[in-house]
């Protein structure tokens, strides 16, 4: 039963289905097949979940993290949390801020690492919600170096790792250990007194650059960069961190918007700039899991089994496998979105479950396979290099006596289904 579960809890997040009790109305046999040749129940899996040890998953998280992306390769990796509140009132689990909501409440976080250049999740780890990207950056970016043995990477954090200045000297120290593999740039926290000095700046420091307006034919917009350096508490001159400070200039009554980034790299501030824009690849990976796996509907990490309401005991075994086949499967889907060909890579989840994975099709058994044949549809040409690579793999199904996997498409009639015709009457 507990291969079911797990398969169950794939497959889930690959066909759409938001919230376990959502398999009461399952009554698909293609589906039941996939997640182990019987129907799944909500209650088996609820229950094969609740009883995750932490251990067990840490060694599943660490067996498949695709750690061999790295391996003497340039890195750019992006750090940072998915916060998902927590709406119990009878269980006082810790507090943290949820920007979605703009306030301090109850919730979890679970801290992901994700390759920039390969568009890809490396790792990820729960944690309660009183948590700060500033308490485990430093131990995510050793995981990073130890594990994915890059020949270089550039650690991108966001401006929870800046909240004190000690974090903030924890990895300069880390950089200049493992010098020259690593470069580290995080987001400035815009502190009242800070944000002073960098005001006061003179004016003939500052560089003007064009970027891009945003949508097309749009005017484009005016920053301006400066370079200068930051005293952080109880330090010396000596010890400055170069500062590169992004003034966005916005027309109007509104005041101008200031971006400081703290950073031991070298290059150019406007490489700097646009080497930390591309974290938004791992907000928009967050968004496609948000909607399209259903990120926040994880399960809970505290116990809800523990005597003591109050101080309930925090289990991330099921919070954290999860949150980690939600990454695993946002890769997968984007290795196949790259095998379809131009037109589909970095197309989301969404996209691809409504063009080929929820369709309509047959399954046929025989005594040493099983054929599933898909309806014929508009476009089902691009899955053919799909298809043959998993036929010749010659995928089993243990629970169904070993028998091999046949994938096949219906070839496409001119007038039959599949097609249609317009008819006009003069």
């Amino acid at each position: 039963m507990l291969p079911s579960s797990f398969l169950t809890s794939v497959f889930t997040l690959l066909v759409g289905i938001e919230r376990l009790f959502h398999l009461d109305a399952m009554a698909d046999v293609g589906f039941a097949l996939l997640c182990g040749g019987r129907w799944p129940s909500r209650f088996t899996v609820g229950g094969w979940r609740r009883h995750l040890s932490w251990q067990a998953v840490e060694a599943f998280c660490r067996r498949t993290s695709p750690w061999h992306l790295l391996h003497d390769a340039t890195a750019l990796v992006s750090y940072d949390e998915h916060t998902i509140p927590r709406w119990t009132r009878k269980f006082r689990i810790a507090k943290g801020y949820v920007t979605t909501r703009n306030k301090r409440m109850r919730c979890e976080k679970l801290y992901y690492s994700y390759d920039l250049l390969r568009r890809r999740y490396l790792a990820v780890r729960a944690t309660p919600g009183d948590m700060d990207l500033i308490d485990v950056a430093a131990s995510l970016l050793r995981q990073t170096l130890t594990r994915g043995r890059p020949a270089y990477v550039h650690a991108l954090f966001d401006a929870g790792a800046g909240k004190r200045d000690a974090g903030v000297r924890t990895l300069w120290d880390l950089v200049a250990a493992e010098h020259p593999r690593l470069d580290v740039t995080l987001r400035a926290c815009r502190y009242p007194h800070r944000l002073r000095r960098w005001k006061a700046l003179p004016s003939g420091l500052f560089r003007a650059e064009a970027e891009p307006g945003p949508y097309t034919g749009a005017p484009a917009k005016e920053i301006r960069l400066a370079e200068t350096e930051t005293v952080l508490h109880e330090e010396s001159a000596a010890q400055a961190v170069r500062t590169v400070i992004c003034r966005e200039r916005v027309p109007g009554p509104k005041k101008d918007r200031w971006h400081p980034l703290f950073t031991t790299s070298l290059v150019t501030p406007l490489d700097v700039l646009t080497l930390f824009r591309s974290r938004q690849h791992h907000e928009q990976a967050y968004r496609v899991g948000v909607y399209d796996e259903a990120l926040d509907a994880v399960p809970c990490g505290y116990d809800r089994r523990s005597p003591d309401p109050k101080r309930p005991r925090f289990q991330r075994g099921a919070l954290q496998l999860v949150g980690w086949l939600v990454a695993l499967v946002y890769n997968a889907v984007a290795d196949v979105a790259a095998e379809l060909g131009r037109d589909w890579e970095g197309c989301h989840l969404r996209t691809l479950r409504r063009a080929f994975i929820n369709r309509p099709g047959m399954v046929y058994g025989t005594p040493r396979a099983v054929v599933v044949q898909w309806e014929p549809f508009g476009g089902q040409e691009a899955l053919t290099p799909v298809i043959d690579r998993f036929n010749a793999e010659d995928h089993r199904l243990p629970w169904l006596e070993n028998r091999r996997v046949v994938l096949a498409l219906t070839p496409r009639r001119r007038d039959g289904p599949g097609s249609s015709r317009l008819i006009l009457n003069n």
